[in-house]
């Protein structure tokens, strides 16, 4: 149900029509905004008729985007559309009321169905109902979500140049400050300067925590009067410098500390008290077992129904016993529930019995070392280095900068996609891993425990479709599918088909 028709639903009162001026501003701080909330408001309220009754619904402080319909004024707008008492909507931008253009339109649509206007202040007369309207209004949002994407992008450029270039992103961490000039403004490009009395606390933090946990810290802080940033000390507090360890050791990181760089700053954390500190807090750490699943199922996520939905894992009880079945969740799928222990032991057993005979394997092995060793496959292996040259000089270009994320992405995937291309040598190995592996299936599986047979499964199959209790086709995985008697003729094939012949068997090794 959409969030419109959700509010709909919960309204019981329908108070008195008004209309509503909605102001957005998705900066924190008032000054930082292009136009001021007055300035919408008032803006906003020339539009409507003299002596109207307004109610304003404001969406500012804090960064309240307009990508997202989680916003409390936004959520409150939709509420009073739904309840029916609204005349008309007044905004100073159509970005205002979102940067979305699938919120937007489900908006219109709702306005359009209550023939509720919605009047803009920077499009005086502007109508957005018939053809034109209607096509414009989506211009304009799709113009705005365009801007929106735009402007994720340059900064996230600039956020990864920043880390590049060894500079902090964010707020200034404990312990520094932004280098300001002698008027008092920010220095650009930014750079942390050590705050010698917060980096003495810092260097403090690190030693207690050899020894406390982090509640402890926060205590012995606010008992001795450590002065904080906030009013006191809180576990929270002394955990985001714990956490900013790398940071004290003179390194940025990013994507929480899977990567980093080394940084500008001057450190606070030398090597050995962050080793000590670190080891000291594992050492406290009591790391607990993950919990076993409830029930197993060997074929979850490889079942489908034979309309196309990927079948459940349910289980019922019947007169105290436990009863497993895949079922299709689809709502106008009539197919019945299919019993899990019969459907897995059929796979199971077509796994077991479906290995191919020694000789012919043996004899397809060495048509496909034949066909490894041809003088074609000596110039695909000089191709292969030279692209993997290539893949080695674009890594180094792109991380000094002479070329951007995207032409690295796009030259990166084409020379990788070439490679795949290539006659493998390898693959008599992978061969020869996956005939040792499957041999030994019949006596594997019976020996099986549930979690170890559902491990085979997604090794060997792919796919599983059920048609009324009955397996009606498995697809089995690339490597796995010229080891099975019982195969595809030809990838669109069905069960119950001729064995594969050697060339076809080779065809999907060596072609």
């Amino acid at each position: 149900m959409s969030a419109l028709a959700l509010a709909a639903a919960q309204s019981v009162h329908v108070p008195m029509a008004q209309y509503l001026v909605y102001v957005r501003r998705s900066y924190k701080e008032a000054t930082a905004a292009d136009v001021s909330d007055e300035m919408q408001e008032a803006a906003c309220r020339a539009l409507l008729p003299a002596g109207a009754s307004v109610r304003v619904i404001s969406d500012s402080g804090g960064h309240n985007s307009g990508y997202t319909a989680d916003r409390d004024g936004y959520q409150a707008l939709l509420a009073a559309v739904a309840s029916g008492a609204v005349s008309g909507i007044a905004v100073y931008d159509l970005s205002r009321l979102a940067r979305n253009t699938r919120l937007m339109l489900d908006l219109a649509h709702e306005l359009e169905r209550r023939a509720v206007p919605l009047l803009v202040a920077n499009l005086p007369g502007a109508r957005f109902d018939g053809a034109a309207g209607r096509y414009m209004f989506g211009q304009f949002c799709l113009a705005n979500q365009f801007q929106r994407d735009l402007d994720s992008e340059r900064m996230t450029r600039i956020q990864h140049h920043l880390f590049e270039d060894g500079r902090h992103r964010g707020h200034d961490p404990h312990g520094y400050r932004s280098r300001h000039d002698e008027a008092g403004n920010l220095v650009h490009p930014r750079e942390l300067v050590v705050v010698p009395e917060e980096a003495a606390i810092v260097h403090r933090v690190w030693t207690e925590l050899e020894h406390h946990s982090l509640d402890e810290v926060a205590e012995i802080l606010n008992a001795e009067g450590v002065p904080a940033r906030g009013a006191l000390w809180t576990r929270d507090a002394v955990e985001d410098i714990y956490r900013r360890g790398r940071l004290y050791l003179g390194y940025v990181v990013e994507k929480r500390g899977r990567d980093e760089r080394p940084g500008r700053h001057e450190p606070i954390v030398s090597e050995a008290q962050y080793n000590r500190t670190m080891a000291a807090v594992a050492a406290r750490t009591r790391v607990g077992r993950k919990p076993a699943p409830f029930r197993s199922y060997a074929l979850r996520g490889l079942v489908f129904c034979s309309c196309g939905t990927r079948m459940r894992g349910e289980a019922h009880l019947q007169r105290g016993t436990e009863i497993r079945y895949y079922r299709c969740p689809s709502l106008g799928c009539k197919a019945r529930r299919c019993p899990a222990d019969m459907l897995e032991g059929r796979v199971m057993s077509r796994i077991a019995s479906a290995v191919l005979p020694d000789p012919l394997i043996e004899k397809a092995r060495t048509e496909l070392r034949g066909r490894l060793e041809t003088p074609g496959t000596v110039a695909a292996g000089r191709q292969r280095a030279r692209l993997q040259t290539r893949l080695e000089q674009l890594r180094k270009q792109h991380g000094w900068g002479d070329i951007s994320d995207r032409d690295y992405q796009s030259e990166r995937d084409a020379v990788q996609a070439a490679l795949a291309q290539l006659p493998d040598g390898d693959r008599i190995r992978t061969f020869d891993a996956y005939r040792a592996k499957l041999l030994a299936l019949p006596a594997a599986i019976a020996a099986a425990s549930p979690a170890r047979q559902e491990e085979l499964c997604r090794i060997v199959v792919e796919r599983v479709v059920v048609n009324d209790l009955e397996v009606e086709d498995i697809t089995w995985t690339p490597p796995a599918k010229p080891f099975f008697e019982k195969q595809y003729e030809c990838p669109q094939g069905g069960l119950r088909t001729r064995p594969l012949l050697t060339a076809d068997i080779l065809a999907w090794y060596a072609a």
